[in-house]
């Protein structure tokens, strides 16, 4: 069931999406303050929050919440399926003009959101803007020296595999043209979302934006406690997923640059096999050498050409499911395929479903 079918398909100037799973120390005072922060704007705006299939009573916090505030939107589904998962069902159900996805704690700044649709309206031809602290002018705070290198260097790797000039890839926190993202045949379910809304908006042309930020983890307290923020990454298994997902992303991009280092080391074997033979010397070898050596870098120049072939008929697919998903959003169909998956029941909250 679509969240919002039963909700009138009112035109808004943005949204705000906010997974959340197994935060029930701090949900309900990040909740508040992001409504608080939002209030200040003087266009029409929603915050869309999904629950990733919470057991400790999260959903039940901020339900009650929707009950006080219309802008308000609850969503979510039994099972946790991942941030991709809950990012996609929030994205689906948005019904601003721009969409912007970021931690429900305001942890890249109380003025993100403001600062992000801003420069969707100041860059007019931009498709996605991210908030990046890696830029100058960006940074982070409180974040443990280990994770802020980790990032770093990992974008960096990242950005090299995807081929594309922006700063940060793994964050959540970003702007989009809610026609341009619904468009997409976005289907991971995990973190990985990210680094696949980065690679197909690369295939297909979108125009990517950053914009400096602070990234910051804050304290929170519940009932004069201290609710520490939680990182519920395994920062191993993550890292070795957002490398695998970059590295098979596009691999023409170092299949042929391995053919070429191993034609010149051929060329080099060459180079003394002859050099050897001229000299009277044993070069049989060397020569041998050479051979194995070119003949390899030929048939891996060849696995390149499958490559790029291959990513050109992925490419021509993801072609044909963006069209399908734009023809079925002219038609008024809201069903949409990057959604739900795997026949996840999502449900709203009593609130939403009453506006």
């Amino acid at each position: 069931m679509d969240p919002s079918e039963n909700l009138p398909a009112i035109q808004l100037d943005f949204s705000v999406v906010c997974p959340f799973y197994n935060e029930a120390e701090i949900i309900g005072q990040t909740v508040r303050v992001m409504l608080q922060n939002l209030s200040r704007s003087n266009v029409r705006w929603e915050l869309v929050v999904v629950n990733d299939g919470s057991t400790d009573g999260s959903e039940h916090i901020v339900e009650q919440l929707a009950l006080e505030s219309p802008n308000l939107r609850v969503l979510g589904y039994p099972q946790n399926r991942g941030r991709g998962h809950a990012l996609r069902t929030g994205i689906a159900a948005a019904r601003g003009a721009i969409i912007v996805t970021t931690e429900i704690d305001l942890s890249w700044g109380e003025d993100i959101v403001h600062r992000l649709v801003t420069a969707m309206n100041s860059w007019p031809d931009a498709d996605i803007v991210v908030a990046s602290p890696q830029m100058e002018g960006g940074g982070y705070r409180h974040v443990p020296l280990k994770r802020v290198w980790l990032s770093r260097i990992g974008n960096v790797v990242i950005r090299a595999c995807l081929g594309h000039g922006v700063s940060m890839n793994t964050g959540m926190t970003r702007a989009y043209r809610c026609h341009v993202v619904q468009s997409l045949p976005l289907f991971e379910n995990g973190k990985e979302f990210h680094l696949e809304v980065m690679l197909k908006a690369v295939a297909f042309g979108l125009n990517i934006r950053e914009i400096p930020a602070m990234l910051e983890w804050k304290d929170y307290r519940r009932d004069g406690q201290k609710a520490q923020r939680k990182s519920s990454s395994k920062v191993n298994r993550l890292i070795v997923s957002h490398i695998l997902f970059s590295l098979l992303a596009n691999p023409i991009r170092y299949v042929w640059a391995v053919a070429l280092v191993v034609f010149l080391v051929g060329m080099g074997f060459f180079t003394a096999a002859v050099v050897l033979y001229i000299g009277h010397e044993v070069s049989v070898y060397v020569a041998l050498m050479s051979i194995l050596h070119i003949t390899l870098s030929v048939l891996i120049f060849i696995l390149g050409v499958v490559v790029k072939q291959s990513y050109i008929i992925q490419r021509e697919i993801w072609t044909l499911q963006r069209l399908q998903l734009m023809a079925q959003a002219s038609s008024g169909n809201t069903e949409q395929p990057n959604v739900g998956g795997q026949g996840a029941q999502i449900f709203a909250s009593g609130a939403a479903r009453r506006r």
